[in-house]
């Protein structure tokens, strides 16, 4: 690699707050898998483009939860997609007394086993803060699910681990949400965890990577069971700044304008 090529990808890694913390020995690591990822995966833009340097935060951040996995936890898929903004679907849903209505969903990225990775641009460009979100992290979460077969919740898990403490660990936090929800509370992690167990991964890990606290304060073994699957502790790299100044950094994603992107 040059001095521009690695200047180029130490500048996207200094862009993007939730990378800040890591040690040189990660951070040299991190720019090798973002690497890796962009001459695996085939990115194809519908609608976008997209500089070297964006494609460089894309790629940090899809590596940031492989930093001690290894780049083939992303196997199974060759092709990542970059559309202009979400899509709107609409499909037909019945509630409790069988009466069918349709609603619009709208979808800023979806993943299929085998098939590719879409991601909504307007939304990728609002990633990378401690905010509580990241689509391409989200999405990627979904991914590392699905090596187990179908999408529940549960990825492979390493022989240190225990698959009845995680289940245990998921269930309970999953359960909880819903309930909170049936009592019309206000969630502290983004409703749409309650969707599908899934989906409680997908929205966990984000916040686990981007909102870490919160995550450790609302669902602490959960936040253990992920800690000891990706082999990082990102409450670490947290902005001891941010603590001092009392910012609740959680859904300030509408108010954010310097994103990396």
């Amino acid at each position: 690699m040059s001095e521009d090529e690695l200047a180029l990808w130490r500048q996207a890694l200094a862009a993007v707050p939730i990378l800040q913390g890591l040690s040189d020995t990660e951070q040299t690591t991190l720019i090798g898998l973002g690497q890796q990822l962009l001459k695996r995966k085939t990115l194809t833009l519908i609608g976008v483009e997209l500089s070297p340097r964006q494609q460089a935060v894309l790629a940090l951040q899809a590596a940031l939860p492989i930093l001690y996995l290894g780049v083939d936890w992303y196997r199974g898929f060759h092709e990542i997609i970059i559309i202009p903004e979400p899509v709107i679907r609409r499909q037909e849903v019945q509630d409790e007394f069988g009466l069918v209505s349709e609603v619009e969903e709208e979808n800023a990225g979806e993943s299929w086993p085998q098939g590719p990775l879409v991601l909504a641009w307007s939304e990728l460009q609002q990633d990378g803060d401690w905010d509580g979100f990241n689509l391409v992290i989200h999405e990627l979460a979904h991914k590392l699910d699905m090596l187990g077969g179908e999408a529940d919740g549960t990825p492979p898990l390493p022989g240190s681990m225990s698959s009845q403490l995680w289940q245990q660990a998921f269930q309970t936090a999953f359960d909880a949400l819903c309930q909170q929800l049936d009592r019309d509370e206000v969630t502290a992690i983004d409703p749409y965890a309650a969707e599908h167990p899934a989906e409680f991964f997908a929205v966990s890990c984000e916040c686990f990577f981007t909102d870490p606290l919160r995550l450790r304060s609302v669902d602490p073994e959960v936040y253990r069971q992920l800690s000891l699957f990706f082999s990082q502790d990102p409450a670490l790299r947290f902005p001891a700044t941010r603590l001092l100044a009392g910012e609740d950094v959680a859904g300030s994603r509408a108010i954010n304008t310097n994103h990396p992107l």
